[in-house]
């Protein structure tokens, strides 16, 4: 079987075309999920850590900025604040009382009801 030369072209304008459909697919994903300020409601702040802001976005959760968002919680926290050496401290109503220390949580109570 031969390839004719015209036919690698058309191959590479194909797969070049998926890989840009495939890149701008993921941008409108990334665009969806990152918080939008002009569109989404912030019902709280903290400043924590040395250059952080927590930001309660409501039923979109617990987001952090520092350069870029990071969401930290799909949760809707009740309250939080920061506290210790680059803690934030949530309370997250019935799922608890949690710390987080920039890279893992901890939880410290139990919810009530």
């Amino acid at each position: 079987m031969s390839i004719q030369k015209n036919t690698i072209p058309l191959v590479m304008v194909i797969l070049l075309s998926m890989s840009v459909a495939s890149m701008l697919s993921w941008a409108s994903v990334a665009e969806a999920v990152e918080p939008q300020a002009s569109s989404w409601i912030a019902e709280g702040l903290q400043a924590w850590g040395d250059h952080d802001l927590a930001v309660d976005f409501g039923a979109r959760g617990l987001w952090s900025y520092n350069g870029a968002w990071i969401q930290l919680s799909r949760l809707n926290p009740a309250d939080m604040a920061s506290w210790g050496n680059g803690r934030l401290a949530v309370n997250f109503g019935t799922h608890g009382l949690w710390t987080y220390d920039g890279r893992a949580w901890l939880k410290i109570s139990s919810g009530g009801e």
